[in-house]
């Protein structure tokens, strides 16, 4: 029996721009037992006719009051519930700008972890670099969020293709058991300019979870870069 696998993200309009060739991606995977779940949190419901002619489950996440964080902080929580109450065994979180290869979820689920990552670039041009933190000695007293240096420094090392555990990999392209999910939920704090995946990590780490990276399984990331956002997606090998 394969695992009963749920795709979901959160979505806005300002993402439309690669979002057939997302869509077209997650079609197209290999893996023979998954849905997509798809929160849109756009101004209106204009959005929703977009979503459904893929094919896929949508549920409109109103702005919250309390500011954009808090918005997509409710989308991922949109995504985490759908999987929780339609009883899949694990989620595949996937942000609606990164592509993944055809095989992604075969291979996050081989490695038969509670939480395994692909990797994927942050920022633009010369600042661009992999979404890996390693971890490092805390005080686990400190019931707060750490700051944790990213791994570029260390690629040639750290990147040889296998398994490795991380501090924090970001939920762009990662693959969560629901058992985790059913812990804690998603969430950003008041005052802090953080996003969920932050919170997340932090999370894992305070509940003795730990979170892998499989070095191998690279995804391409359509964020708008120094490239126009035609170009960055024109450029987009599949």
């Amino acid at each position: 029996m394969f695992p009963k696998i749920l795709i979901a993200a959160p979505q806005h309009e300002s993402k439309n721009y690669c979002w057939d060739v997302w869509a077209e991606r997650v079609n197209s995977l290999t893996y023979p037992n998954y849905d997509v779940f798809i929160s849109d949190n756009s101004p209106t419901k204009d959005n929703l006719k977009i979503i459904k002619s893929k094919g896929f489950n949508v549920k409109h996440t109103p702005s919250n009051k309390k500011g954009l964080l808090h918005t997509i902080n409710d989308s991922h929580n949109a995504c985490r519930n759908y999987a929780l109450t339609n009883n899949y065994e694990y989620i595949l979180h996937l942000e609606t700008d990164i592509i993944p290869p055809f095989d992604v979820i075969e291979r996050l689920l081989n490695h038969k972890r509670k939480i395994c990552s692909g990797l994927y670039d942050l920022f633009h041009g010369k600042k661009r670099k992999l979404m890996v933190q390693i971890p490092e000695d805390y005080d686990r007293s400190i019931r707060g969020y750490r700051t944790v240096g990213y791994a570029e420094e260390r690629e040639s090392n750290f990147f040889d293709g296998k398994i490795k555990k991380v501090y924090h990999a970001g939920i762009g392209c990662i693959l969560i058991h629901t058992s985790v999910l059913k812990q804690f939920p998603f969430r950003v704090v008041e005052g802090i300019d953080f996003h969920s995946d932050t919170w997340f990590a932090n999370d894992c780490y305070m509940y003795n979870i730990p979170i892998y990276v499989d070095t191998s399984l690279m995804c391409e990331h359509l964020n708008s870069t120094w490239l126009s956002v035609k170009e960055e997606v024109l450029n987009f090998k599949g």
